[in-house]
């Protein structure tokens, strides 16, 4: 068996055998001997194209609590900022950077091509690609006339939807519990993050941030805190996605 073929044996998302196709595979599984192990995107820092003389972050997470921690290349800290919220997102399964170019005709009739920033792999089997861009940029007429304009060229073979992203296309609620789910998933606790599951799973359909954590019994230290964030970024626990992680907050288990 090569590695793909364990990779789906052993992935949470295998039986979702639809996201195995294409360009944007569900993420690599972190080793447990070796889980804090980081593995480059797709991309080199020298291979960065246009990007290479701007590219000033390097961004490192896990795309869910059970995958190897990722190292992706952004070009700027609002491109990292991005991707944090867009992974935090319990619908997203996973994404690369600048892998992407769509040719079309500008506005001004002339054949061009664009570098998206992001390509992104819904549950769903969608891809969206997203362009990254400052907030003022991100919300002028004219650029967004402009992805309107690649939008209606772009082939569905290539992706179903394209949008324009900045940081504050998240409500600050959201960016918020996105900065917490991804500093939870840094870490690796699967015995943590089992009880918990458990523990949700026990505790009916509604239950508190508090309760969860007290029925954990993992005690007050964090660690059952960590677990939960992990949880929710995932999307096995529920959680209003403008409520944040307060002892009061309302939380449900989604297992089938």
């Amino acid at each position: 068996m090569d590695d793909l073929d364990g990779q789906m044996a052993n992935h949470p998302h295998a039986h979702l055998s639809y996201l195995w196709e294409g360009d944007v595979l569900p993420p690599p599984l972190a080793d447990p001997d070796e889980p804090m192990r980081v593995l480059p995107s797709h991309l080199n820092k020298l291979e960065l194209g246009k990007s290479s003389s701007s590219c000033k972050v390097a961004y490192t997470t896990r795309l869910h609590r059970q995958a190897a921690l990722q190292q992706f290349w952004c070009a700027s800290f609002e491109e990292a900022q991005v991707y944090e919220n867009i992974a935090a997102n319990p619908n997203v399964i996973a994404f690369r950077e600048q892998l992407t170019r769509t040719p079309y005709i500008n506005l001004a009739g002339e054949s061009t091509h664009t570098l998206w920033d992001c390509n992104t792999l819904l549950k769903t089997g969608a891809t969206l690609l997203v362009s990254v861009k400052y907030d003022e940029k991100a919300n002028r007429k004219s650029y967004l006339e402009e992805v309107a304009n690649i939008a209606t060229q772009c082939s569905a073979d290539v992706a179903d939807r394209v949008q324009v992203l900045s940081r504050f296309s998240f409500h600050p609620a959201a960016r918020e519990c996105a900065k917490a789910i991804h500093m939870a998933r840094r870490g690796w606790d699967p015995d943590a993050d089992r009880i918990v599951l458990e523990a949700a799973n026990d505790l009916g359909p509604r239950f508190t941030f508090s309760g969860l954590i007290t029925a954990s019994r993992l005690g007050n230290a964090g660690r059952g805190y960590r677990a939960a964030a992990r949880l929710i970024g995932d999307g096995d626990i529920g959680k209003h996605k403008l409520d944040l992680f307060t002892p009061n907050t309302q939380l449900w288990s989604n297992a089938s």
